[in-house]
């Protein structure tokens, strides 16, 4: 226990709560700005298990603030280096990785194997699917988010509790939120935030009598103030006992990305023969995706740059995590690209893709 002496040290820690450390699971989905804190700091305090959900790789732009990896990891899948890094500093704690991330199709299965899930993926769709997921499994989980120089943070749909949709019945339009990609965000603002979901999370194990499951927290880090926010449970979700072994998607139209945008998967590529390629990454993320006909013109400048396209050619747009493409197509049908779809794969997979089909 030599590792754990000075938190067993704690009154209301002890070797009981440390044994209650080492037994927890948590999965961890996205392991970006949030995710890093988190995943540090549990697997530092001895969680027996972490789950890292995400199918992004690393990026240059991603260093500032997602502390869990260094220069050298720039170009890796972020599970990967996230779990070497993890080893590292705790040999301890099993590890788990989903390169795939977690969406409609996985959720279930995944989710059912912990005891927690924290949402680190400052993600509109995510969060929802996440949230749905959870309450139809009456598992409970973690929500964080970021803007600007603000940060939110709440447990959700524990013992009885709200869920996010006691809070934001329905997801925003798309754009409607801007991303911290499009506006900017100080590392240590999701620093910040990622910690206190940390603490979080440990108190849920260590003190779960204690937890502040009816409230979300505001912080503001230009001012340093902080205020919290109690909820009701009013979704009515929470009034159903749902008995089922998986999530049945179709119940869950807003998780779907065909509902919100065109889209197509990986898979239906083939059925794409002609089409252009559109990738509205940042000029400096990575990976590269050789071998395909591509635009590269990032998000925001892409209204100013409609002059580049035809608009009768069919586009296949993608991004790292999906909202920027999913915003990036919305704001090309209004404009008159009928024939624009959302790419169902980061640019990492898409990359993997074509390097297997060769």
């Amino acid at each position: 226990m030599e590792r754990y002496r000075r938190q067993i040290q704690l009154e209301k820690v002890g070797t009981q709560g440390q044994l209650a450390l080492s037994e927890a699971s948590v999965l961890v989905v996205g392991a970006g700005g949030l995710g890093s804190p988190i995943l540090q700091y549990l697997a530092a305090a001895g969680l027996g298990k972490l789950g890292i959900a995400d199918a992004d790789t690393v990026s240059l732009s991603n260093l500032h603030r997602q502390l869990l990896y260094t220069t050298d990891d720039v170009g890796r899948p972020k599970v990967e280096a996230a779990q070497q890094r993890l080893k590292a500093i705790n040999p301890e704690v099993e590890t788990q990785t989903y390169s795939e991330g977690i969406h409609a199709d996985n959720a279930t299965t995944v989710f059912e194997q912990y005891d927690l899930i924290v949402d680190a993926t400052d993600n509109f769709q995510a969060r929802y699917l996440i949230n749905d997921v959870c309450v139809a499994l009456d598992k409970p989980w973690i929500f964080g988010a970021l803007y600007k120089n603000e940060g939110q943070f709440a447990l959700f749909n524990y013992q009885h509790g709200p869920s996010y949709r006691c809070l934001y019945p329905q997801p925003p339009k798309a754009g409607e939120v801007p991303s911290c990609v499009e506006i900017g965000v100080l590392g240590t603002v999701s620093g910040i935030i990622g910690m206190q979901m940390a603490q979080l999370a440990m108190q849920f194990f260590l003190w779960p009598n204690e937890l502040p499951n009816t409230f979300v927290f505001f912080m503001n880090m230009k001012d340093f103030s902080m205020r919290k926010m109690q909820l009701r449970r009013t979704f009515d979700a929470h009034q159903k006992k749902k008995d089922i072994a998986t999530v049945d998607t179709a119940a869950l139209p807003h998780l779907r990305p065909q509902e919100l945008t065109p889209n197509i998967s990986i898979d239906q590529l083939p059925d794409y023969q002609g089409a252009d390629f559109l990738d509205v990454r940042e000029l400096d993320e990575l990976p590269e995706v050789p071998e395909v006909p591509i635009h590269r013109i990032p998000l925001n400048q892409l209204s100013g740059r409609f002059d580049e396209l035809d608009r009768a050619q069919t586009y296949i747009v993608f991004c790292q995590g999906g909202q920027r493409a999913r915003n990036a197509v919305d704001l090309m049908r209004s404009q008159g690209f009928e024939h624009a779809y959302v790419l169902e794969a980061s640019a990492a997979v898409l990359k993997r893709k074509i390097e297997n089909s060769n």
